[in-house]
């Protein structure tokens, strides 16, 4: 059994090869075409629209006394993640190139994984009866561009014989000395990846494709597999009748049906080619099956001895998904799991307090690919709106980070060194603890929450990545310490150094390639200036050919302005480089105006306790509670703000007692701490404030409707029978409200379920009232204006929405709970009736001041028993 991919940029051709393979080996009678949506594997219905390939397929065929699986992948940047873990099943590759086109930067790219991967390769040259084809060129491309051990198999034996022997130092001095260069050494050559067989042809005109099979043939062997059990899932997938299909290549050992695999129970065995498959009740090593029975497997997922292999793609786009109104997303969310489960690249979080769900990805074929299958299988229909970039933090330099949980019987103190990683490299951990310090079970569980925890930057609030994250110190307590305190110390330890580091705000770039004539060469030059694109470089003459990289933002959408203006003639074509620094780094915090320390699910603070209680300390107290000392830092007081400091002393010499004089050298003599549980907490001094009279400035108060109703019993029953009516007394109110009070009110519904609604804007007797636009919860409305309003005037608030309770404190906003708003409300319109209620009195009371025959003159009148 040979497996054996085949790998291309879009629209090089790579099917239409698969089909030609299959032809030529007798597997298909008539060959399909991908432009007629009938070839072999191409049979998703959205694959057939697009004239894409989206998820890898197999077929099997035999090439002599060979078994083969043909293995189709993504040739589409948003799908290189799916085309990634197929690299993890296959014995060969076949690398696709457009004759017409050359070697594209995917093409490079694809090269690339190939060989860290190593994969032998051949390259097989597509569409060479193209009039843009030009045999020097493309070989003198793939050479410059891939390798220079590329080897042109449609020479004479001579010439490939020196070719090959020029890749091997031992190969070279056979040659020299007239000994031939055996079939075994080109074997060899290839399989260790010395050497690349290039071989042009067209697969639509069936040119040269006995060649490609007869290099398999010839030179290319069976991988050998030893007999313990192990094997990579790397796909999931769910059949017609939902049944949920885990794709394995066994690389050792053998595997029954009634078989466990981690911990579930293997029902059947299933042997795919194309759409149909056959069901045995073994696989062998070597063999690509699928099984049912596995629940809580993982696309990356392995088995037995072999690494879990790490993607390198990462989603660059977030978009939130909206539904029709009465679509409960509580009902669909199980079938849009299943959806996810089989494109993992693909990110959704689902928000249940928000009732939201949010998805991160690669670009709009994506989007398309999403909204077609949710449609297919589900019949609903679904938009991305809100979609925007998604940033990253780091950091420079390094920092060490103390992070304590001492809530009554609990207790665990970490001191985590963050330190700046390498770009790409994700969260690193490293433990430099001894087990003498703390127990080894601790120091697992550190890892393990490191190496599964995503962490929030204090910038943006986005994820934390590209660092190194060392266990410098720790400790646990005997008896109080228990599963979670770790988590909760590592996490404040975490937070807590990300407050005091130089922090990094980074974007997704991409790598670009563009084909262009050389009179539009300074239009593009100058777009690219524009764009802050890095590291251009350009060479050719009637044609140029420009690379680079560039933010996302500003160059994934450039492509139709190129065909604009070079008239059609102008290519590009994209690769994802990786997070690097922000390019408008002010501009994004300013706009996401993250708080990160009113962040209370991703708190800097630690927890510590005294006399039986336990306290918080504000992050920037935390030095001065501590029960460690610091491992790589030494503290200085400067301007009455601790702050931290590389230290200038040899650390490796430094022990407890020289930390805690450097300690009171700096703050004076204190109680040590050190394994004193009962210490007396450290008092802080008070701090004096001079206060004088603020200017008086116009008072806003933006009201959550539908949060306030819902809050209210007289409303809520109101609104289980019309809707509308509870949203007319609520305005009501807030009229009487806002003649009482000297208040320009704003009251706010959400309508962002609502399909292309603008922001809607009424006014009602001075209160204004707001219907957000499409996509726009109230909340999120309400943030946004509060944001706008606070520097000029004064902004309260009417919410219980928790998350937003967080943020409007955060602008400076005042806030009122619902129940606090509606009580007020009520108070004021009891003193506007007892107001109303004086006023009539006092008309009385005049009334009762005159005299008797003056009082009956007026009576008589008022009774129609006298002129007046």
């Amino acid at each position: 059994m040979i497996n054996i991919g085949v790998l291309a940029h879009v629209d090089a051709g790579k099917t239409t090869l698969i089909e030609a393979i299959l032809y030529k080996t007798g597997k298909l009678r008539k060959m399909g075409r991908v432009d007629f949506g009938d070839s072999f594997l191409d049979n998703d219905e959205y694959e057939r629209k697009r004239g894409i390939t989206i998820f890898s397929k197999i077929a099997a065929t035999k090439l002599e006394d060979i078994d083969i699986n043909i293995i189709d992948t993504p040739g589409h940047v948003d799908f290189s993640a799916e085309m990634e873990r197929t690299l993890s099943i296959l014995d060969i590759a076949i690398l696709v190139i457009s004759g017409s086109d050359g070697v594209q930067s995917h093409s490079h790219t694809l090269f690339r994984l190939l060989r860290e991967a190593n994969i032998p390769t051949i390259i097989f040259v597509n569409k060479i009866d193209s009039d843009k084809f030009d045999k020097e060129r493309v070989l003198e491309g793939l050479k410059k561009s891939l390798s220079n051990n590329i080897i042109d198999f449609s020479k004479t034996n001579k010439n490939i014989q020196e070719e090959v022997a020029s890749c091997d130092e031992s190969l070279i001095e056979k040659f020299i000395e007239g000994e031939e260069i055996s079939k075994k050494d080109i074997s060899f050559c290839f399989e260790t990846l010395k050497a690349f067989p290039v071989v042009f042809g067209s697969a639509l005109k069936l040119i040269n494709i006995e060649e490609i099979l007869e290099l398999i043939k010839k030179y290319f062997h069976e991988k050998a597999y030893n007999d313990k059990l192990s094997g990579i899932i790397y796909k999931i997938k769910y059949d017609e009748n939902g049944s949920r299909l885990s794709f394995i290549k066994l690389t050792g050992g053998s595997i029954y049906v009634k078989d466990t695999l981690k911990d579930e129970k293997i029902n059947q065995i299933r042997f795919y080619d194309g759409e149909k498959y056959s069901t045995k009740d073994k696989g062998v090593a070597g063999d690509i099956i699928a099984v049912t029975g596995l629940s809580k497997s993982q696309a990356g997922d392995t088995f037995g001895d072999i690494k879990k292999p790490v993607t390198k793609l990462l989603p660059v786009l977030s978009y939130n998904m909206i539904f029709p109104e009465e679509i409960s997303l509580n009902q669909i969310y199980p079938k849009l799991l299943q959806i996810f489960d089989e494109i993992p690249e693909i990110k959704m979080e689902y928000n249940e307090e928000l009732e939201r769900i949010k998805v991160n990805l690669m670009g709009e074929v994506q989007i398309d690919l999403i909204k077609s299958l949710i449609n297919e299988r589900l019949c609903i229909s679904c938009d991305f709106v809100d979609g925007g970039i998604i940033y990253k933090e780091s950091i420079k330099g390094y920092i060490e980070g103390v992070g304590h949980f001492e809530p009554l019987k609990h207790y665990a103190e970490v001191h985590i060194l963050i330190s700046e990683g390498e770009r790409g490299s994700g969260i690193t951990f490293i433990n430099e603890v001894s087990d003498d310090e703390l127990p080894k079970n601790y120091q697992s569980q550190v890892k393990n929450i490191i190496e599964n925890s995503k962490f929030r930057g204090v910038l943006t609030g986005s994820e934390l990545t590209d660092v190194v994250l060392t266990l410098v110190a720790g400790r646990a307590h005997e008896k109080h310490t228990e599963g979670g305190d770790f988590l909760e110390a590592v996490n404040r330890a975490v937070r807590h150094g990300l407050m005091y580091a130089t922090s990094v705000l980074l974007e997704p770039y991409y790598d670009f390639e563009i084909n262009i004539p050389m009179n539009c060469l300074g239009r593009l030059l100058n777009d690219l200036n524009n764009m802050n694109a890095e590291k251009i470089s350009y060479e050719g003459s009637d044609t140029v050919f420009v690379k680079g990289f560039a933010p996302t933002i500003n160059i994934q959408n450039y492509g139709s302005t190129l065909l604009s203006y070079t008239k059609g003639l102008g290519q590009i074509t994209f690769g994802l480089k990786g997070f690097l620094p922000c390019h408008n780094t002010d501009e994004i915090i300013n706009e996401i105006s993250y708080m990160a320390e009113f962040d209370t699910k991703n708190t800097a603070d630690s927890v510590f306790c005294s006399h039986g209680e336990s306290f918080i300390v504000p992050w920037s107290e935390v030095f001065n509670y501590m029960h460690l000392p610091l491992k790589k830092f030494e503290l200085v007081k400067e301007e009455e703000k601790i702050e931290t400091v590389r230290s200038t002393y040899d650390t490796s010499k430094a022990d407890s007692e020289e930390l805690m004089a450097i300690f009171e050298r700096t703050y004076g003599k204190i109680t040590r701490r050190i394994g004193d549980w009962d210490a007396p907490v450290k008092k802080q001094p008070e701090k004096e404030y001079v206060y004088k009279e603020r200017e008086k400035r116009k008072h806003y108060l933006l009201v959550d409707g539908y949060n306030i109703i819902f809050a209210s019993k007289a409303l809520n029953e109101l609104a289980q029978i019309n809707i509308d009516a509870a949203r007319d007394r609520l305005v009501e109110l807030l009229i009487d409200y806002k003649a009482y009070k000297d208040y320009e009110i704003i009251l706010v519904f959400d309508a962002y379920r609502l399909v292309n609604h603008p922001t809607e804007v009424q006014n009602f007797a001075g209160v204004y009232v707001v219907y957000t636009k499409t996509a726009e919860t109230a909340d999120q409305y309400i943030e946004k204006t509060t944001h706008e309003m606070i520097k000029k005037y004064d902004v309260t608030v009417a919410t219980s929405d928790g998350i937003e309770q967080i943020i409007i404190r955060g602008k400076g906003a005042i806030l009122i709970s619902a129940r606090e708003f509606l009580k007020d409300l009520e108070d004021t319109k009891e003193a506007f009736r007892k107001e109303h209620i004086e006023k009539n009195t006092v008309s009385n009371r005049l009334f009762d001041s005159l005299d008797e025959e003056l009082k009956e003159k007026i009576e008589n009148i008022r009774l129609g028993k006298e002129k007046p």
